[in-house]
């Protein structure tokens, strides 16, 4: 499978292209693992301050970001791992992500709810969107993540939605894969050999590493600027 491997960490300019890659990609199924500084993204019908605790968010620096796809809040941290997959309707799914952890000796599961977990604890949630003929799959996998500032930045003040209880269900529903993964010494090794995995995954000839023209790279830069860096957008205002 041919696909991109681009550098920012930007959660707006991630949001951006993955619209992109939705609507303007090429024909042929593509992914991408990337990864985002720390950020919530949330869902993109869901209402920012009934999700996340914006001042939580605020004081530590951590941006908000709306995806086009639906699901849940999610938090990023560089040691959480994204994957995104597009293409024709029914050639992209999250199998081909759950697979790709299998093969690397991870009981990797998907369930009925849009995640994949590991000895009955989440390491992964993915959403869809359909755009005329195309569909995207994007997710996440939980590699190292820290798991106090996962449940301060959903943790909603005022609310019950998250009280000590909540809290310590997060933590038992939630795990990392570093552990069930000894042989990689970092999320770099991890990501290096999981792309080379997807690479060779439905190939009818070798795969390409995809770069985008400056035309895209503008497309993209003013769809970051003008639509998911925007207040107008995040908030729904």
């Amino acid at each position: 499978m041919n696909f991109y491997d681009l550098p920012s960490t930007n959660p707006w300019w991630n949001m951006a292209f993955d619209e992109w890659l939705l609507q303007c990609g090429p024909s042929e199924p593509v992914f991408r693992l990337w990864r985002n500084e720390p950020s919530v993204i949330i869902g993109h019908n869901q209402v920012a301050k009934q999700e996340v605790n914006l001042e939580y968010l605020r004081q530590n620096g951590i941006k908000l970001a709306r995806r086009v796809t639906g699901g849940g809040a999610v938090y990023h941290d560089l040691q959480n791992l994204n994957y995104s997959f597009a293409g024709p309707i029914g050639t992209v799914s999250p199998d081909l992500f759950a697979e790709a952890l299998q093969s690397l000796g991870l009981p990797a599961e998907l369930t009925g709810r849009n995640d994949i977990f590991v000895a009955g604890r989440k390491i992964s949630g993915y959403a869809r969107s359909v755009w005329h003929n195309r569909e995207l799959v994007h997710g996440t996998l939980m590699y190292d993540v820290d798991i106090d500032t996962l449940t301060a930045a959903l943790n909603v003040e005022g609310s019950s939605k998250l009280n000590l209880k909540g809290v310590a269900s997060v933590r038992s529903r939630v795990t990392n894969v570093r552990d069930y993964l000894p042989q990689f010494a970092s999320l770099d090794e991890l990501q290096s050999a999981l792309q080379e995995i997807l690479k060779n995954t439905q190939n009818q000839k070798p795969p390409s590493r995809l770069e985008l023209t400056k035309d895209q790279l503008a497309e993209i830069d003013t769809l970051t600027s003008q639509k998911f860096a925007s207040n107008d957008w995040i908030y729904k205002l």
